[in-house]
């Protein structure tokens, strides 16, 4: 058994992600706790909170390289996208980065355990 087999290389595009996603959750989770949310309602802060705590979720496990974090992830990214479309703040640019992420990480699943 190898030591690469209990420890693989981190591809650096995975390890940005990671901190991009980290950054992307706080900031979710900052703007939750701001006065302007309280105009959405309940259900919007709940489910953005929601996500946020599941990307946080699954940003540890793509760090960890984890197959389950990739569609789950990419998932919550489309899902904020339909969320976004129903609100009625969906802009075209709001694809561009879930986009982006899911080819990286879509391009390194091979590196990706079980």
């Amino acid at each position: 058994m190898s030591e690469s087999r209990f420890n693989p290389a981190k591809p650096l595009a995975i390890t940005a992600i990671c901190v991009i996603g980290l950054i992307n959750a706080s900031q979710i989770m900052l703007f939750l706790l701001s006065p302007l949310v309280k105009q959405l309602g309940v259900l919007y802060p709940l489910y953005f909170g929601a996500a946020a705590l599941i990307s946080i979720a699954c940003i540890i496990g793509l760090w960890l390289l984890r197959r389950w974090a990739a569609f789950v992830y990419i998932a919550v990214l489309f899902g904020n996208q339909l969320v976004l479309l129903t609100m009625g703040l969906w802009e075209p640019t709001a694809l561009v980065v879930p986009l982006v992420i899911s080819g990286v990480i879509l391009r390194y699943f091979n590196k990706l355990r079980g």
